[in-house]
């Protein structure tokens, strides 16, 4: 066994039945309760910048948390400033959304509208931190689209009322939700939504889907499992069931689960639950990631 500062451990070696998942598990699975780049701590500022900006919109290709400084810059790129290190947070990026030029424009139904324009437009009309943020874009060397700009903008603006913490929304959701006590000591704990039974984290999924803009069922799974990641490790919470099924997860589980690994992600965290229920499944999910990003297997 591995531990880690004595809180939690794990094991070293892992039989699934899918060789591949426990070469992944030997190779990485050690280290990531160590890896502050993936677990996210229960403070305001890790939970606003690491889960809310670097989560909520990390897909089809825009790494957002290269893009806002949570992870180092992966690509070649000497002109590219991340956010953290202009100084742009929430608060920044709330306030160039209340300018109606620029609103309007992220807004507009365009259909085929080169980035470039809006760009121009955060420059025009955002001041000297519009000017800064149309720079990150312009020099950041992975995938950028219109809708990021309007996702960490419109996202930002939502938490006004809670003082840009994303940390006050969450609590405030538990509360609505009959869960007095924060951080959730149980995630799995059932609430009532709508008349309906269902998990804590799986309520506060649903929100995070309304709340804020394009923020799909895998983000909102991304927003919430890294904290809770980091709350289990200090035996804070119990052993939850979300984790980020993106495209790495399906298209590995596709290749080599053989029919023992379930496709569909309640299936496979209960699976996961009956091989080891002391454990998330996000612990897996995160070792067929780094197996499929670092090649350790070529799905």
């Amino acid at each position: 066994m591995s531990a880690h500062n004595g809180l939690k451990q794990l094991p070293l070696a892992m039989s699934t039945g899918c060789p591949e998942l426990d070469l992944a598990w030997k190779t990485y699975a050690s280290m990531i309760l160590n890896r502050s780049q993936i677990l996210v701590p229960d403070t305001d500022d890790d939970l606003t910048w690491h889960a809310f900006l670097a989560h909520s919109i990390d897909m089809q290709g825009f790494r957002a948390a290269e893009f806002t400084g949570v992870d180092p810059l992966t690509r070649n790129a000497p002109n590219f400033v991340p956010l953290k290190t202009r100084g742009i947070g929430v608060p920044e990026l709330a306030a160039l959304w209340e300018i109606p030029e620029i609103r309007q424009h992220l807004l507009g139904q365009i259909k085929v509208v080169p980035f470039s324009v809006t760009l121009d437009v955060l420059r025009n009309h955002g001041g000297e931190v519009g000017v800064s943020l149309a720079e990150a874009f312009e020099y950041f060397p992975w995938r950028k689209f219109r809708w990021s700009v309007r996702a960490l903008l419109q996202n930002s603006d939502a938490l006004r009322p809670f003082g840009f913490s994303f940390r006050r929304w969450l609590q405030q959701e538990c509360e609505k939700l009959g869960v007095s006590e924060f951080p959730p000591p149980n995630f799995r704990k059932a609430v009532t939504v709508e008349g309906a039974r269902v998990a804590l984290e799986t309520a506060l999924r649903k929100r995070l889907q309304q709340t804020f803009y394009k923020v799909g069922p895998a983000m909102s799974a991304y927003m919430l499992c890294d904290w809770q990641l980091w709350l289990w490790r200090e035996r804070l919470t119990a052993v939850f069931a979300n984790f980020k099924q993106d495209t790495f997860h399906e298209v590995f589980v596709k290749k080599f689960g053989k029919g023992i690994i379930p496709a569909t992600e309640e299936g496979f965290a209960h699976w996961w639950h009956a091989l080891l229920p002391d454990l998330p499944p996000r612990l897996a999910n995160e070792c067929i990631w780094l197996a499929v990003e670092k090649k350790l297997v070529d799905p």
